[in-house]
């Protein structure tokens, strides 16, 4: 019973009806034994009080008798040995309210440790029971257990969803919050992904059913962290390979007490304060703590030796697409030709791509949407191979493609802000003649203009960037971030060979990609981050750290938070040794007799947990200013710029 808790994923119901009734009984038991010896009567408050123990403290001998049979030694041989003791001097009211104020000790400690996993519950608690389905046209309320793939469900504002299906139909915000951390709804429509767990902030949607259960994005999530949970730190390994020498150390020690002094009381004191119940729960309980802590911000970690080896990284290694970029290109520039404004050649070649899936097409039409521009629908679409592609808009012929080498190349000169843009490129010709040139850039991330200085306050001086794009787009998007050092032109075997001589340096090193195409480096890497991985299968198995959402400043979060971890378990270990050995000094002189023993012991272990539960409170605040640096790149292979 008593240091249970060292197996941090295993709890009970708190105050379960036979516990509740038996406490209540023992306490009854005591008070009656109490009253008669008051009384002065003879035999009832023995009897009394005998039967407040066996009820009470029969629990903690018999865990005592079966770690001793598995050739164990724990901490309930401690309390066992000493309410034994108690009972043979005849000291039966005191070995009985020993044995309560441990149980209540134990009940209080699993009580706060029950708070501290509170974010890992609530994600359990996000799946709903029931589903409403679409029988033909009739719905029908069923278990979530019982849904099929290929389902199709109704989900109404303010409901949740029970799995991860494709919309159908509907339009809708979702509040991600709960897989991703971040407050934002997110807008739903006909073709998007959505995940078990979050909610319907308004709308309504029509869902196909893609994956249930244990499958589900939320499933698994809540399957890593339980299995985290009891991955054991190499600090918390190091605690349990001492705790397993106090119980003959603190035996012998009282045995010693007792020869020396000759005081039973003294030496069963001693027996009591001694149990290492505060030093067991010193790691576990702050990992599990921040463990929750994570995954109610979004971010997915494998293990408790995940959060230790994170507050040793001093350097990170970004990749860019996916990660510091969001992959989709923008519009960054719109140049006019041959007296054309923006607006028209921004029409025109939205009108032409109307259709299109491409992504440099996507970009154009987002750039008209936002400024709200009317768009005519095309005839006679063509693709040109090696060109591009071509239709008719109102009667007249445009193409959108590939710069040619006879555009006037002066036009392009003058314009400064060509000369600011070293981004993919196309342009559209009206009727042969052309009109103006349209420049991309690629999306970077929200947060990005904090991050180096985040990852600097995170303990972090190295950081560094890597991509297979050419210098021009990797100079401009690291300057845009901040980053002193990158790297360009590369391919997936010299990332990870980048991850592999920064540790010949010493440095500890965190790889952040998109953990599919980044898996070797993420594996390589001394922890793996993949961004954005909510409901990519391939993320959550390449990395050691996931973040659910798109958030890079998560990635120093992270970091901050496997520091304030460690730094926890340390102080944690250092006062349950320290409260031990004042309590066995204090046992030894005699200024503790086996109850005030008894709650002492329980308010070192409680202390403990109580620090430990801070943890699940950390706060994720991003840095206000921007970075400092100077920038400088690394010269790296160059290859040519990829255009349309």
């Amino acid at each position: 019973m008593i240091g249970r808790y060292k197996d941090p994923g295993t709890y009970r119901q708190l105050l379960q009806i036979k516990e509740f009734y038996t406490i209540t009984l023992g306490i009854f038991l005591i008070i009656l034994s109490f009253i008669f010896e008051k009384k002065g009567f003879n035999f009832l408050p023995a009897l009394f009080a005998l039967c407040s123990l066996a009820i009470l403290g029969g629990p903690i001998i018999v865990g005592a008798i079966k770690g001793l049979m598995r050739k164990e030694l724990n901490v309930d041989e401690l309390v066992s040995l000493a309410i034994i003791a108690s009972v043979v001097i005849g000291e039966y009211l005191s070995a009985a309210i020993v044995a309560l104020i441990m149980v209540l000790g134990s009940l209080l400690e699993e009580f706060t440790a029950q708070k501290a996993r509170s974010a890992i519950d609530a994600l359990i608690r996000l799946a709903p029971d029931k589903a409403v389905v679409l029988r033909g046209e009739e719905e029908v309320v069923v278990p979530v257990k019982e849904l099929q793939l290929g389902d199709r469900l109704v989900i109404r504002t303010g409901e949740k969803l029970p799995v991860d299906g494709k919309v159908i139909k509907g339009e809708a915000l979702l509040d991600q919050t709960a897989l991703t951390g971040e407050s934002d709804p997110v807008e739903k429509t006909s073709g998007d992904n959505v995940y078990a767990g979050t909610v319907i902030y308004s709308g309504m949607l029509e869902v196909e059913v893609n994956k249930v259960g244990g499958d589900t994005t939320l499933g698994k999530l809540i399957e890593l962290v339980q299995e985290a949970e009891k991955q054991k730190a190499p600090v918390l390994r190091t605690a349990d390979r001492y705790a397993r020498y106090f119980t003959p150390a603190i035996i012998a020690l009282g045995l010693i007490v007792f020869l020396v002094t000759k005081d039973a009381y003294r030496a069963i004191t001693v027996l009591i304060v001694g149990c290492p119940c505060a030093f067991i729960l010193a790691s576990p309980t702050a990992v599990v703590s921040a463990l929750g802590n994570a995954a109610k911000n979004g971010i997915l970690v494998k293990g408790g030796d995940i959060l230790e080896e994170a507050s040793r990284i001093n350097a990170v290694l970004f990749d860019k697409t996916g990660t510091l970029t969001s992959g989709k290109p923008m519009v960054s520039a719109i140049v006019p030709l041959n007296n054309a404004s923006p607006d028209f050649i921004l029409s025109a070649a939205a009108s032409v791509e109307k259709y299109s899936t491409h992504p440099l097409a996507r970009a154009i039409l987002d750039k008209a949407g936002q400024k709200k521009l009317v768009l005519s629908d095309p005839c006679n679409y063509k693709n040109l191979p090696g060109k591009g592609v071509e239709a008719i808009v109102e009667g007249k012929k445009y193409t959108v493609g590939k710069i040619q080498d006879e555009l006037p190349l002066k036009l392009l000169r003058d314009s400064s802000q060509v000369k600011a843009s070293n981004h993919k490129a196309v342009a559209i010709w009206e009727n042969d003649v052309p009109i103006g040139i349209i420049y991309f850039e690629e999306e970077i991330r929200y947060g990005n203009n904090t991050l180096i200085k985040e990852l600097v306050d995170a303990g972090v001086s190295k950081i560094q960037m890597i991509t297979g794009d050419d210098q021009k787009i990797a100079e401009q998007i690291a300057e845009k971030i901040g980053i002193e050092e990158y790297f360009f032109g590369v391919l997936p075997e010299e990332k990870l060979k980048q991850v592999k001589n920064l540790q010949k340096e010493r440095f500890k090193v965190a790889m952040v990609g998109d953990g599919i195409n980044d898996a070797p480096s993420l594996a390589a890497a001394d922890i793996g981050i993949a961004m954005g991985a909510m409901g990519t299968d391939a993320a959550i198995e390449a990395a050691d750290a996931v973040l659910m959402g798109d958030d890079i400043t998560k990635v120093p979060y992270f970091l901050k938070l496997g520091r304030v971890t460690v730094s926890t378990i340390k102080f944690n270990i250092l006062f349950a040794m320290v409260f031990n050995i004042l309590a066995l000094v204090a046992s030894s002189a005699g200024f503790l007799n086996p109850v005030s023993g008894a709650l002492a012991h329980n308010i070192g272990s409680v202390i403990v947990i109580i620090n430990s539960a801070r943890l699940i409170k950390t706060s994720r605040e991003p840095a206000k200013t921007t970075s400092p640096f100077q920038y400088r790149s690394i010269d790296r292979d160059v290859r040519d710029p990829g255009v349309r």
